[in-house]
C-alpha cells in the first residue's frame, strides 16, 4: 500500500514540475509585469524602454544592444529599465531609448504630430554616418540634427569628446544639456586570465580607421615597434573572429588601440577585460593610470615618433614591476559592465 501511495505522489510531483516548466515563461512574464507596476506605481520609478529591434545585427551595434539586453530588467536610483520585448501593449514608458534608430523623416514628422517625440532618447548608435563630412546635408538625420536634439529627450553619446565634436559641427552649444553620456560596455568575462609572464605577445597593435584615413601613420608606428626587440602582433578591425581575438588578448601584455572615431569600441573593452594594458588616443577608454594610458601624440600626424618613445618608456617602466593581470582584468570588468552604462543614463535624465 505504501508503495502505491509513493507512486501516486511521484506522479503528482512529475505533473506539477511539468506544469511549471510549460507555464514558466508565461508566469515569468506576468511576474515581471507585476514588478514593473509596483516599481512605477508605488516607488515612482522612471520607466525606460530599451529598443532591441536591432539585436540580431552581426556588427558592433548588435554587440552593444545584446550586452545591454543581458542585464535587463535593471533597477537603479530613480530609473527602471526594461526591454521592449516585454513592455509593449502593457505600459506607457516615460522614455524610449532607441540605440540604433531606423527612423525615416516622415516618421519623425508623425512622432512630432503625435506629441511623443519628447520621450525619445536616440543613440548612442546614431550619428554621424561619416565623421569627416558631418553634418551631411543629404542625410535627413544629420541635416535636422538640431531639431532632433531639441525636440527629443536627448541624444546618448559614448563620451564627452563625441559630444563636443557634435556640438561644434552643428552649433548646438545651447543644447548641451540634451546630450546624455553613456559609456560603451560589455559583460564579457574570460574563463582564464594568463599571468603577465605567461603572455608571449608584448604588444598587440590594433588598427581601426573608420572613415578617417591614418593608415600611413599607423604603418609608420607599427614599423617603429617592429624594429625593437618586442614581439609585435598587428590586427585590423574586421579581419578576425571572436575566438582569434580572445586568444590574442589573453596572450598579450599591452595593446595600442590606433583608432580615431571609434565611439563604442566594444572589441577594445573585451580585450581590456583580459587584463591587457591599453594605450589609446581617446581619453574615454582610459580607466585609470595603471591599466590604460592616454597618448595625445597619437592624434597628430607629425608626432608619431614622439608617441612611440612615450609608449616604449611606459612599457619598460611597467614591465619591471609586479604586474597582476588578474587584478587588472577584474578592475576593467567592473568598469566596463553594462549596469554602469545604464546608471550613467539614469544620472543624466533623473
Amino acid at each position: 500500500m505504501a508503495k502505491v501511495e509513493l507512486f501516486k505522489i511521484f506522479i503528482i510531483l512529475i505533473f506539477l514540475v511539468s506544469g511549471l516548466y510549460i507555464f514558466y515563461p508565461i508566469l515569468k512574464k506576468k511576474l515581471l509585469l507585476l514588478k514593473i507596476y509596483i516599481y512605477t506605481k508605488f516607488f515612482h520609478k522612471i520607466l525606460i524602454e530599451f529598443d532591441i529591434s536591432a539585436i540580431n545585427s552581426k556588427y558592433g551595434p548588435g554587440s552593444f544592444i545584446r550586452a545591454i539586453n543581458q542585464v535587463l530588467p535593471f533597477n537603479w536610483g530613480k530609473c527602471y529599465f526594461i526591454s521592449s520585448l516585454y513592455i509593449k501593449k502593457y505600459f506607457h514608458p516615460d522614455f524610449f531609448l532607441i540605440p540604433r534608430p531606423f527612423i525615416k523623416e516622415r516618421q519623425f514628422i508623425e512622432f512630432i504630430k503625435s506629441k511623443i517625440i519628447h520621450k525619445f532618447i536616440l543613440g548612442p548608435i546614431f550619428v554621424p554616418v561619416k565623421w569627416n563630412s558631418f553634418p551631411n546635408k543629404n542625410i535627413w538625420k544629420e541635416r535636422r540634427f538640431k531639431d532632433l536634439l531639441s525636440l527629443t529627450k536627448g541624444i546618448a553619446v559614448h563620451s564627452k569628446r563625441v559630444k563636443e565634436y557634435l556640438m561644434k559641427k552643428t552649433n548646438t552649444f545651447n543644447l548641451e544639456h540634451k546630450f546624455k553620456i553613456i559609456r560603451p560596455c560589455t559583460n564579457f568575462k574570460p574563463t582564464k586570465i594568463k599571468s603577465f609572464i605567461e603572455r608571449k605577445i608584448d604588444i598587440l597593435f590594433f588598427e581601426k580607421y573608420a572613415d578617417l584615413n591614418r593608415i600611413k601613420q599607423g604603418k609608420k608606428l607599427l614599423n617603429l615597434f617592429k624594429n625593437t626587440t618586442k614581439n609585435i602582433v598587428s590586427v585590423r578591425y574586421g579581419s578576425y573572429n571572436k575566438k582569434i581575438i580572445n586568444e590574442l588578448a589573453n596572450n598579450s601584455k599591452f595593446i595600442i588601440y590606433f583608432s580615431f572615431f571609434d565611439t563604442g569600441a566594444i572589441g577594445l573593452k573585451e580585450i581590456q577585460n583580459h587584463g591587457v594594458i591599453c594605450f589609446t588616443l581617446q581619453k574615454e577608454f582610459v580607466i585609470d593610470k595603471e591599466s590604460s594610458f592616454y597618448i595625445s601624440e597619437l592624434e597628430s600626424i607629425n608626432n608619431i615618433e614622439l608617441a612611440f618613445y612615450k609608449i616604449m618608456n611606459i612599457i619598460e617602466k611597467i614591465s619591471k614591476s609586479n604586474i597582476q593581470t588578474d587584478l587588472i582584468a577584474k578592475k576593467n570588468q567592473m568598469f566596463n559592465k553594462c549596469e554602469n552604462a545604464l546608471i550613467d543614463l539614469c544620472k543624466s535624465i533623473s
